[in-house]
This record gives structure tokens, C-alpha cells and sequence, in this order.
């Protein structure tokens, strides 16, 4: 075989190769570079000795510009070109997704590349094109003919087959829609009905997605197509609740009542924040299909507090979170229900006089401050509300600590609160 002969590479490898491809590239260069035209190296999106560069472009005319490729750490795009009347001498590399992939044409000495590329072809204009993998087996053009013919069969299909074919997809439609199965087999109802999907198979969907998301805090879909752990997800649910024939229920006069009577029975299903609200005070939240003015104050007042708090939304889509639901729940158990006793009605002025020499109160150090008033209408000012969150703010910046424990006042941020009144 001559020294030199037109030789083309497709080339795949592993970006963790990039040294030595560097290094096979180098050995081309140094075989084929002619002074009298040299190699223009132009880089896109490239790392440069640990510097990022948008573009970077070098001519490479002797030994010594070859060392120029030894700077290259990263890049998106990099070309090698060298023009000359006998040849035209190119290299192009791209890199995607940690894949680096190279096209190369030259006319020079053949190269042992087996155990540099992950996967090439080779061509030349003497000998047959050969393949390589990255174990260094060389495998020629007849035992890939060999190996794709194995793999490929060619297959008549008959009518009686594509009925077949039809008919298997009918019977496994969780293949296509697994969701659609899913809700089909839960509630004994169509999902798909005149091509279309039906109203109750939306808000189930929806619903699922939100329940998945908050769980497990993943994605249901990719490309429009649900991922494979919310596929996992979803038939879980199905193995739960196996189908059951249901027998049609003719509902009467009387169960449409019972059933009415029943939902009046268990408010705090539909409402967890009324249902609290009356276990606490004693008071109705809802009167005459409105809430009243004092629960509305107090959902507030507790929303406030659970922010403050804990730094999470409380609702979400219009309905509380699990924890905000949770929370609530721990505010019936704080306080156990008990029956009203008649209290005689103490000095207005000694029972606020004792509760405040137990506790400082955020409230009244901001009236002594600024001389404004914190509640109005039962509800927090704003003035009141900024002032907190600055002095939250300030305290954390001062102490590197948190003003509330368990929803009460700490003893260092009481102590902070009145050295606040000692400096003014």
C-alpha cells in the first residue's frame, strides 16, 4: 500500500476520550501540514486554558502552532482546514450531550484508530470500508451486510395480519393511553367517548398530576408522554382497587336526602377551615350560606401565623395544602374542646396588665414605638405586618437565630423586643 492515500473517517466517542483524540488529530496534522498553506483552526463556544471564549480561530504552520490544540479543554464546533492544489484536508467536530463526533478527509498514511473512537468507519480509495469498536475489533463491510440482514427479515404481511394487528391494539389500550385505562378501569366510566375525553376523565387527570407532583415532587411528562415512574405511579393504582361489577343503582327521593343530611353532618370535610373555626370558639363560620365577620379575621389571622411560621403557601388551587390541612388539625388537638362555663368578667385594665407582664407582645411594643395601632377591624395593619417582617429580617441579620418557636415568641427575641423599648 502507497504511504499516502485519500482516507475518510466517521467517528463516535465518549467526550472522557478528548486526549486522545487531541493526540490522534495532532499525529494527522503533523503527517499532512504543508508550509505553504497550513491549517486554519477555527473553535465555536470554546475553553481556552480555563478561559471561555465565544470564538477562537489560530493558523497552524509548523511543529510548533500544533501545540495550539493542546489549549482546547471544551468546545461546541471545532473545523481543521488545509488547502492545497494536489488535496483539500478537513477535519470537523462537533460535541452534543458528552458525544463527541468527528468527520475527517485527508490525504495521508492510514492510522490505528481501534482504540480511539467508541464506533467508526473507515474509507479509503484502495482498500474496502472497515468497521471499529471501541474493544478494538475491526469488523469489513460483508459481516455488517451479515449482521444487518440477521437483524432484518423481510416480512409479507397478509390481510388476516393486519387484522390481527388492529384487533391487539384495541384490546391493550393502556399501550396508547394508560392514563385513559387507568381511569377506565378505577371508575367503571369511559374516558374517550365520540373521540373526545370526557369531563370526568379531565378533572381526574388533573387532579392525579397534582397529587403525583406534590408527592413525589417529579414531573408526569416528557415530550407529552408520561415518564416512566409516573407510568409505575399510575399502575399502582390500578392493581389497588381491582375491578368489581357494580349493579346500576336507581337512586330514590329518600337516598338524595340522606345523602344531603349527611354532607351537612361532616362540614369539615368540604370546609377544614369552618370545621376548626367551630371547634375553637363555639361559633357558627357560616351563617346563611356567607361566612361571618369574625371567622373571616381569624382564617387571617391563621394563614399569617402558618406563613410566618413555617414559610409555606397555604393553599393551593383554591384548597388548603396537606401541611396547612395538617396544621390545622394540630389546633383542635392543642386545644381539646370544652364546654362554655359563665366567667365573671374581670377589669378590662388588670387582666391586659397581668397577660402582658407574662409575655411581651410584638403588638404592644410597635404601638409604644410608633404610636399607631396594630389591629384594626380585628385584622393586622400593614404598617404593623412590615414592621414585624423588618424586625424578623433584622434579628436573623443580628443574631443569626429565629424570633418564633412552636409559633411562640423565643426568650432571646423577648429580650430583644424590650432592650428595643430601653433604647427609645
Amino acid at each position: 500500500m502507497p504511504e499516502e492515500s485519500l482516507i475518510e473517517i466517521i467517528g463516535l466517542a465518549k467526550k472522557s476520550k478528548w486526549i486522545q483524540i487531541k493526540k490522534f488529530i495532532k499525529f494527522i496534522i503533523e503527517k499532512t501540514l504543508k508550509k505553504e498553506a497550513g491549517y486554519q483552526l477555527t473553535a465555536l463556544d470554546v475553553s481556552i486554558n480555563g478561559k471561555n471564549k465565544s470564538k477562537y480561530s489560530a493558523l497552524i504552520k509548523n511543529k510548533e502552532n500544533i501545540k495550539e490544540i493542546d489549549k482546547i479543554r471544551d468546545f461546541s464546533h471545532l473545523s481543521l482546514y488545509q488547502a492545497t492544489q494536489i488535496s483539500n484536508n478537513l477535519f470537523d467536530i462537533t460535541q452534543n450531550n458528552g458525544t463527541i463526533i468527528i468527520l475527517a478527509k485527508y490525504l495521508g498514511p492510514t492510522v490505528d484508530n481501534h482504540q480511539i473512537f467508541d464506533f467508526s468507519v473507515q474509507l479509503d480509495s484502495i482498500d474496502d470500508p472497515f468497521f471499529t469498536i471501541g474493544s478494538g475489533r475491526k469488523i469489513n463491510g460483508s459481516e455488517i451486510l451479515e449482521i444487518i440482514n440477521k437483524n432484518t427479515k423481510l416480512v409479507i404481511k397478509t390481510k388476516k395480519d393486519i387484522l390481527k394487528k388492529k384487533s391487539k391494539q384495541v384490546k391493550d389500550p393502556e399501550i396508547k393511553n394508560l392514563e385513559a385505562f387507568v381511569f377506565d378501569k378505577l371508575t367503571n366510566k369511559k374516558a374517550i367517548w365520540a373521540g373526545s375525553e370526557t369531563k370526568a376523565f379531565q378533572h381526574w387527570k388533573a387532579k392525579i398530576n397534582n397529587k403525583y407532583r406534590i408527592e413525589t415532587g417529579k414531573i408526569t411528562y416528557y415530550k407529552g408522554k408520561p415518564t416512566k415512574q409516573f407510568s409505575l405511579y399510575l399502575e399502582k393504582l390500578s392493581n389497588k382497587r381491582p375491578i368489581k361489577n357494580t349493579k346500576p343503582i336507581i337512586k330514590t327521593k329518600k337516598d338524595i336526602l340522606k345523602k344531603k343530611s349527611k354532607q351537612i353532618k361532616d362540614p369539615e370535610i368540604k370546609n377544614l377551615e369552618a370545621f376548626v373555626f367551630e371547634k375553637l370558639t363555639n361559633k357558627k363560620a357560616i351563617w346563611n350560606g356567607s361566612e361571618i365577620k369574625a371567622f373571616q379575621p381569624w382564617k387571617a389571622k391563621i394563614k399569617n401565623k402558618y406563613h410566618i411560621e413555617m414559610g409555606k403557601i397555604t393553599h393551593y388551587k383554591g384548597k388548603p395544602t396537606k401541611q396547612f390541612s395538617l396544621y390545622l388539625e394540630n389546633l383542635i388537638n392543642k386545644r381539646p374542646i370544652k364546654k362554655k362555663k359563665l366567667i365573671k368578667k374581670l377589669d378590662k385594665n388588670a387582666s391586659n396588665s397581668k397577660k402582658q407582664s407574662k409575655e411581651i407582645l410584638e403588638k404592644k411594643i410597635f404601638e409604644t414605638l410608633t404610636g399607631k395601632n396594630a389591629i384594626w377591624n380585628e385584622s393586622e395593619t400593614k404598617n404593623f405586618k412590615t414592621w414585624k417582617n423588618r424586625l424578623y429580617k433584622k434579628y436573623g441579620k443580628d443574631t443569626g437565630r429565629n424570633p418564633y418557636y412552636k409559633g411562640n415568641l423565643t426568650q432571646n427575641y423577648k429580650k430583644y423586643l424590650k432592650n428595643l423599648i430601653k433604647s427609645n
